[in-house]
């Protein structure tokens, strides 16, 4: 009796194993095919080929819609930016005014996005590098030679190029990263009227050019989460704690011994 319990469970257990690995296979091949579907729409827009891009938005809609995606531990912040960036891409699309370019970076910020949730080794946005790396060199190479247009021209540049991959770097990066990063970004954005002119915040732009060094390589697992060094401290101060006080019991009732000895 006890045998045919035994090989009900393991058979149970073998089962519904097999059924959970199943159904995480099939999500990530919907995923897989998601982001298929925003690589495609991107391909079509580049060949200007609009409404059919526009079909295939609200494919790719449809599929968002019928899968589960709590196996992907989305976080509201992540819904959130994979929302926005469709939203985004799908006014590009249908836009009659927006110009091909402008159709192109929104489409694209959007498959970043895609991607970033189904990569896990090399993000497309990490394609970029040449080019963001290039305009700090062209920015550095203006603020040299005192040329606040050329400047300015270049930054317009970067900040397009950055507000692309934004969200997709924001899904990639912890928290504390992404804000060290962007931090960078909005403060040469608040001085770029005199950031030429002065050398305190100039300094700054190289500061922000090693660190998007760092974003393209990968930062350092030592930059731990604040958090967690939090947690770390706590606990371990738990334990010294806890050990302090054993230990002063022990001490405690061996000079009460001692003292009772001595009576």
């Amino acid at each position: 009796m006890h045998k045919r319990m035994l090989a009900f469970i393991c058979l149970f257990f073998l089962v519904f194993s097999t059924n959970v690995h199943a159904e995480k296979d099939l999500d990530e091949k919907e995923w897989r095919n998601l982001n298929h579907t925003a690589d495609k729409v991107l391909q079509l827009v580049k060949e200007e080929k609009y409404s059919e891009a526009k079909q295939l938005m609200d494919y790719f809609s449809k599929q968002f819609l019928a899968i589960r995606y709590d196996n992907k531990n989305l976080s509201m912040t992540q819904l959130r930016l994979i929302t926005t960036s469709y939203e985004k891409a799908m006014g590009a699309v249908t836009s009659t005014s927006a110009s091909h370019e402008e159709r192109v970076v929104s489409v694209s910020e959007f498959r970043l996005v895609i991607d970033a949730l189904v990569s896990e080794h090399h993000p497309l946005w990490k394609n970029t590098e040449t080019q963001v790396m290039n305009y700090f060199a062209k920015m550095r190479e203006a603020i040299s030679s005192e040329d606040n247009n050329a400047f300015q021209h270049h930054f317009n540049g970067f900040l397009q190029r950055y507000s692309m991959i934004r969200p997709a770097i924001m899904i990639d990066l912890l928290p504390h990263q992404f804000q060290r990063i962007d931090s960078h970004v909005r403060f040469v954005e608040r001085y770029r009227g005199t950031i030429v002119s002065d050398q305190d915040k100039s300094k700054h732009l190289k500061i922000m050019e090693e660190d998007f060094a760092k974003l393209y390589k990968g930062f350092e697992e030592d930059q731990a989460d604040p958090s967690l060094w939090w947690v770390i401290f706590s606990v371990g101060g738990t334990i010294l704690l806890s050990l302090s006080y054993v230990g002063y019991q022990k001490f405690k009732a061996e000079k009460n011994k001692v003292k009772m000895k001595q009576k």
